[in-house]
């Protein structure tokens, strides 16, 4: 997700990732009419050991648990959780599949509706 949003303290990451996306969507311009597609998965939070290590050092910062530290990373997302590894792979397999054939440029978040929410607006629900 650093690729369409961003926070503090990570300029180079998040740089980084919009990057990849710019030179995805320019291989796709580039490469569509030869059959090539090219596209970008933006996965949210994702339960793997990187997260599990990051979650223990927010836990041990802000003196929660691990699991109070992820539940602080999905209280403000749609779908309220993490996905796992299987979630994202079902995304790219499709986008590898003859039904999607005709994406390319795209830019797919698979995030949990992350990307969806007004942060300013959280305040009202």
């Amino acid at each position: 997700m650093a690729g369409l949003r961003t926070a503090s303290s990570v300029p180079a990451y998040s740089a980084s990732k919009a990057g990849i996306t710019a030179l995805t969507q320019s291989i796709a311009v580039d490469y569509a009419n030869d059959n090539i597609r090219a596209n970008v998965v933006c996965p949210g939070w994702v339960k793997t050991e990187m997260a599990d290590e990051e979650m223990k050092s927010l836990a041990k910062d802000t003196e929660e648990t691990v699991e109070q530290a992820y539940q602080r990373v999905t209280e403000l997302m749609p779908a309220r959780r993490l996905s796992n590894p299987e979630e994202i792979a079902n995304a790219v397999s499709w986008l590898i599949s003859p039904e999607a054939s005709f994406v390319t440029g795209a830019v797919i978040p698979v995030d949990g509706g992350s990307v969806t929410v007004d942060v300013g607006m959280i305040a009202f629900r």
